[in-house]
């Protein structure tokens, strides 16, 4: 029962960022459309968010959750904080000198940008979005020893603080400087994810205090620093390889057109909303879990978890992606179709999303596998699989940007997405032996199909009645509630093994 609280406690957490990111984006989208300004605005902030999965969430928590979790287990929490101390103080100096140099390129690079815009804002808000790295990625380290302690609440409130203060960023640059002005509104809001940064740093460090840790600058060197650096360096390619072919896609995009990486971030929203729910949840209490069962030499006991933690992902993600599809303009022309970002738009953003929600599934399976190595220090393996990942996305991308604009750039992605997760799981298998989770994904794949049908008719029915956005309405207010019912009641049927945890799982998360 503790793996169902702490998951719903970041299950809750996050439901309630990615409605405010959702919140966010319709806002952001009413007021600068899509455009040079969105593709510029877009462009800056995934520069720190890559640095932020790479290094904070990605490598440095894979890298730092196994061996937290060993100085924890060997030496108590006094030594843990000694070596937590001794990351954060090089962390910190190393992103301090990255934030410092992508500040100075981008200030560099403005003035020979200055012929296109989407190329010349772009730069100018990276400026700006700099520090954010700086900030999200020690949250991020502060976090990751915090999930070690078994504290999974306050860190997950962070991303909450971020939508809010890039909300509030939008309104008061809205009033200030009028709602036309949507250059200044771009400016407005990256000073805000600023502000919302700082706060995502402040909440999990406040909460590490209370449990004991003082931070101390510490440079002497220490075995643990030796082993970090060991995991570090490959993990560093492994961990986040899925969003090294996002940042690659979005990098091409700039050279499509002024619309493509717009479609191409509108469509991984509602990609993210099912990933970060409960994929990405489920991922972040399983990942000490399994550290932990490898430390002690608990071979059974890891291939059990990570079977559990497997099987749930799958239950999440496979549904989501049949519902997704089958409503997918409907969803977007709720979400997206207000102010500046008309019809049109969705009919652009509608094919990459289509073709971005075949790969979910597999952008879970290889989040999970990652996971699943890192837990037990293997980093090699996954960097040698992301050779291939990255090398796919990279040639396909070139192949099908141009004939199918973002619609191909996403395919790349998806392709790239199941060369990398199938890869992973036959190596883990390879490793470990049968996992004997086969017959639970049949089951998840026979109730997904039926939930789909359901949709599907139910979609058709209400088109008979209503059109637009009444159309977009009844399919999220009652069509995907009446899905999410019967997939239930289809997995119960089918007897199907996991079923009282994940009903545990949104029983609590609803009564937090």
């Amino acid at each position: 029962m503790g793996k169902v609280r702490d998951i719903a406690k970041v299950s809750f957490a996050t439901v309630g960022s990615r409605v405010l990111g959702l919140v966010r984006d319709a806002a952001t989208g009413a007021y600068i459309g899509v455009s040079a300004v969105s593709s510029a605005y877009i462009f800056a902030f995934t520069l720190p968010n890559l640095f932020r999965r790479l290094l904070g969430e990605g490598a440095m928590s894979s890298a730092l959750v196994p061996i937290f979790t060993q100085s924890l287990k060997e030496g108590g929490q006094e030594n843990a904080f000694a070596f937590l101390n001794k990351v954060i103080t090089r962390a910190g100096l190393l992103l301090l000198a990255i934030t410092i140099f992508g500040m100075a390129a981008a200030a560099c690079a403005a003035p020979f940008l200055s012929g296109t815009e989407r190329f010349y804002l772009s730069a100018q808000y990276s400026v700006v979005l700099a520090p954010y790295l700086l900030l999200i990625c020690l949250a991020a380290v502060f976090s990751s020893a915090l999930n070690v302690l078994g504290s999974f609440g306050a860190p997950s409130v962070g991303p909450i603080l971020l939508n809010i203060s890039i909300i509030c960023g939008l309104l008061v640059g809205v009033r200030v400087f009028g709602a036309d002005n949507a250059v200044a509104l771009g400016y407005s809001m990256c000073f805000a994810w600023i502000a919302g940064g700082a706060m995502q740093l402040a909440v999990p460090m406040y909460w590490l205090f209370r449990k004991g840790w003082r931070f101390r600058f510490d440079l002497k060197p220490c075995p643990e620093m030796g082993e970090l650096y060991a995991l570090f360096i490959p993990a560093l390619i492994g961990a986040a390889v899925i969003q090294v072919n996002i940042f690659v896609s979005k990098i091409l995009a700039q050279f499509l057109n002024d619309s493509a990486i717009t479609t191409l971030y509108y469509s991984s929203r509602i990609l993210e909303f099912p990933l970060g729910v409960f994929a990405v949840a489920i991922a972040t209490v399983y990942f000490p879990r399994l550290a932990l069962k490898r430390s002690a030499g608990d071979e059974e006991g890891y291939k059990r978890e990570y079977s559990n933690g497997f099987v749930m992902s799958m239950c999440i993600s496979v549904p989501a992606m049949v519902g997704l599809i089958i409503l997918g303009r409907e969803i977007l022309t709720l979400l997206f179709e207000w102010g500046m970002f008309k019809s049109s738009d969705i009919s652009l953003t509608l094919p990459v999303l289509l073709v971005s929600l075949a790969g979910l599934p597999f952008f879970t399976l290889a989040t999970f596998a990652t996971r699943g190595f890192h837990s037990a220090k293997d980093t090699k393996t996954p960097v040698k699989i992301s050779y291939y990942s990255i090398g796919a996305n990279l040639l396909l991308s070139a192949i099908l940007m141009f004939p199918f604009g973002a619609p191909g750039l996403a395919a790349a992605n998806v392709i790239a997405a199941v060369l990398q997760a199938v890869m992973l799981n036959f190596s883990l298998k390879k490793k470990f032996g049968s996992f004997g989770h086969g017959a639970e994904i049949i089951k998840i794949v026979a109730a997904s199909a039926a939930m789909g049908v359901l949709v599907l008719l139910g979609k058709e029915f209400a088109s008979l009645l209503v059109e637009g956005k009444s159309l977009a309405l009844v399919s999220c207010a009652a069509i995907i509630p009446a899905g999410v019912a019967f997939y239930f009641a289809a997995l119960k049927f089918l007897k199907f093994k996991q079923l009282d945890e994940i009903q545990n799982i949104l029983l609590k998360r609803r009564r937090q």
